[in-house]
């Protein structure tokens, strides 16, 4: 689904387009009056948008949150160790043998960092996903490769990857502060917009003029320069 910014920026951005094909034709149009005997004599026919008032109907999907301020969970000591008491119930164990421990520890850290460093360059918890997906994927590497024992129906119905998002997004959400709303995805398909419900349904009411700008050549110390300023 495209985000609301995108779709408003497609629409806005084919409009210029329309503008710019009309123009061609305006120039074709021109050269033809040029090499005519009559119409040489008369004025141009060229459009301009004054105004363009658009409805457009679309739903809210989702939206994302954005962080006012940056999340700082690196240095806490309490996100890791329940991060790895999460790790150690999901296999049925309430510690793991030192030589697990110590690589399953070093794990943590250093998903915990890149997760700081990926949630405060998008301002939002949209890494988390991603994550515990990866952080999950590695860590039964290193129980597979230090062939741990462990409850085996006890890890198998454990969703690890989904309790290590969940722990994330609150351990991030309780240190994120202010927030507001980022990006909105939206439905605008028309066939997919009738299975929605009509409160659920947002007119925006979009207006545009036009604001052309035009190559202008001044002359400087002796030398000419071309600048584009408005029309």
């Amino acid at each position: 689904m495209p985000t609301l910014n995108e779709y408003l920026g497609s629409i806005i951005s084919s409009l210029n387009t329309a503008r710019v094909m009309a123009d061609i034709q305006t120039v074709k149009v021109a050269q033809d009056y040029a090499k005519h005997e009559l119409l040489q004599h008369f004025s141009v026919p060229r459009m301009k948008i004054d105004d363009v008032e658009i409805t457009i109907p679309v739903a809210i999907e989702s939206a994302d949150q954005v962080l006012e301020e940056p999340v700082d969970i690196i240095n806490n000591k309490q996100f890791n160790s329940d991060t790895y008491a999460l790790v150690a119930r999901s296999v049925g164990r309430d510690s793991l043998p030192r030589e697990v421990s110590s690589k399953v520890r070093s794990v943590i850290s250093r998903y915990t960092r890149q997760l700081e460093t990926d949630v405060n360059q998008l301002r939002s918890n949209q890494p988390i996903k991603q994550y515990a997906a990866s952080l999950n994927e590695e860590l039964q590497d290193v129980f597979e490769a230090t062939k741990l024992d462990y409850n085996r129906e006890k890890a198998a119905n454990s969703n690890l990857a989904s309790e290590l998002a969940n722990l994330a997004n609150h351990e991030v959400t309780a240190a994120l502060g202010k927030t507001r709303l980022g990006d909105m995805n939206v439905i605008a398909e028309a066939h997919l917009l009738k299975e929605q419900d009509a409160d659920k349904i947002l007119q925006i009411k979009l207006k545009v003029s036009e604001d052309s700008m035009e190559w202008q050549k001044m002359e400087l110390d002796g030398e000419i320069t071309s600048k584009l300023l408005p029309e």
